[in-house]
């Protein structure tokens, strides 16, 4: 069976490398000049790396972590531990830590005891409201789907005090939006992870590049399996055949068409909606795309003259739009470059930031990064990278898991696969990984019922 994937971010690779190697011959198209989409990483003219985004892995990402076993490639990242270190000027560096040594969830309860910006009330409270979410069970945390989780918070009597100290930031980092704008589902979701799974909390980042540590090896491997990798081929089209109801092709931009007998969308839903023919538009399945909006966001990198945060692990911030950031050259060892900070920013929520130009906006970083780390003012800022993604994870606004559609389309022959698609876990490269897995299942269900073999023989 020939299969072809638009796209050649996290599903799309998975989707790929996993039918490949159960013999089907791939074909992935990606619009850029690099693969991984919303995980990528490039050069710079200086020969330095710039990645779309800070990539956080978590001992949650089961499915991720097994696919990256599987292949080879299970030794990718640099783990840390299970900390959430908070900065801010009020209170400096304090840290929620899961205690090793006490089961769960108590090893969680115990961390928010530590945490020093919140009064010994503020964690009383918060400790008792999440009692529910984390005695409880995924069919609870998906009925509250309905409403933002600040909303929820505060509904079950935690205050406005862990909401501003930690919750804001975790959503930020889970989705770039604040609490009161996010499904309560969201983060419910996360947190039933964290307390349930011992090893859930441990968080890691690449080695290095993804580029080179997981997405040029994955090609490797795909094209050994006689699949093909095209980079610079954007669809801009598809032939959709309204009677037989299948596609008979994906149209690239220069006109030219590729054919196949299953065809995957592994792109942005912002991007799929966009070519998607009219006639399709019928179905409510494509129609209810348009609830599923993407989030803005940047990532910034700043390269300074020496060593800034000090800190081998990710940090988190209160009450600034630096969410989550980092020292590349402390917590990817392939980026150590000898005492000088690579520090990367997720800079969100970005809407109102987004078109600012960029000096305007390193800048604006600038002060609220010093204001959290004064002794960055003594160091010479040597250059610095901009990423501005307009669309990038869907926004888990409330009620709208709903419109999640399922891998497989009322379109015989056209599967979905991305984050975006209905999965139990959250918008993230492990949602992206669980959502491949179940298009390949989708499509091999197709074969065995002969919807498939019945394309390949009309195409």
């Amino acid at each position: 069976m020939r299969v072809i994937i638009a796209g050649s971010g996290p599903s799309g690779m998975v989707v790929a490398r996993t039918l490949a190697g159960r013999g089907h011959e791939v074909v992935v198209l990606e619009k850029r000049e690099v693969p991984g989409g919303k995980v990528s990483a490039w050069r710079d003219a200086d020969g330095d790396w710039v990645e779309s985004g800070l990539h956080v892995f978590f001992g949650a990402y089961h499915t991720l972590l097994g696919f990256l076993g599987e292949h080879g490639l299970g030794d990718t990242f640099n783990w840390k531990p299970a900390e959430m270190i908070f900065a801010s000027e009020r209170h400096g560096m304090a840290g929620i830590s899961f205690v090793p040594w006490l089961p769960t969830p108590l090893n969680g309860l115990a961390g928010v005891l530590k945490f020093t910006p919140l009064t010994l009330g503020d964690k009383l409270r918060m400790g008792l409201g999440l009692l529910r979410p984390i005695f409880g069970d995924q069919s609870y945390v998906d009925q509250q789907d309905d409403q933002s989780y600040a909303a929820w918070h505060l509904r079950h009597g935690m205050g406005q005090r862990s909401l501003d100290e930690v919750m804001h930031t975790m959503a930020l980092a889970l989705n770039f939006q604040r609490a009161d704008k996010v499904s309560a589902k969201l983060a419910l979701t996360a947190m039933l992870h964290f307390a349930h799974e011992k090893n859930a909390p441990k968080m890691a980042l690449v080695k290095g590049s993804p580029d080179t540590n997981i997405w040029r090896p994955l090609i490797g491997q795909i094209e050994g399996l006689g699949g093909q990798v095209l980079l610079g081929r954007r669809v801009a089209s598809m032939l959709y055949d309204e009677p037989a109801n299948e596609l008979r092709g994906f149209v690239l931009d220069d006109g030219s068409v590729i054919q196949g007998d299953a065809y995957v969308s592994a792109m942005p839903v912002h991007s799929l909606r966009k070519v998607l023919p009219d006639a399709l538009r019928q179905f409510d399945y494509f129609d209810n795309l348009k609830h599923l909006k993407g989030s803005p966001v940047i990532t910034m990198q700043l390269f300074f003259d020496r060593q800034i945060a000090g800190v081998d692990n990710l940090l988190f911030s209160a009450g600034t739009h630096l969410s989550v950031y980092a020292d590349m050259a402390m917590v990817a060892p392939e980026y150590h470059n000898g005492g000088q900070s690579i520090m990367q920013f997720v800079v969100a929520p970005a809407e109102k930031l987004i078109g600012m130009p960029d000096d305007e906006l390193v800048r604006f970083v600038m002060d609220e990064f010093t204001r959290l780390h004064p002794v960055a003012r003594e160091a010479t800022l040597l250059k610095h990278t901009i990423v501005r993604i307009p669309n990038s994870v869907y926004q888990a606004l409330p009620g709208v898991d709903q419109y999640r559609p399922d891998q497989a389309s009322p379109v015989r022959n056209l599967f979905l696969a991305g984050d975006y698609t209905r999965q139990h876990f959250l918008a993230s490269i492990e949602g992206a990984t669980i959502s491949g897995k179940l298009c390949v299942e989708r499509i091999e269900s197709a074969v065995a019922r002969g919807d498939l073999a019945a394309a390949a023989a009309t195409a």
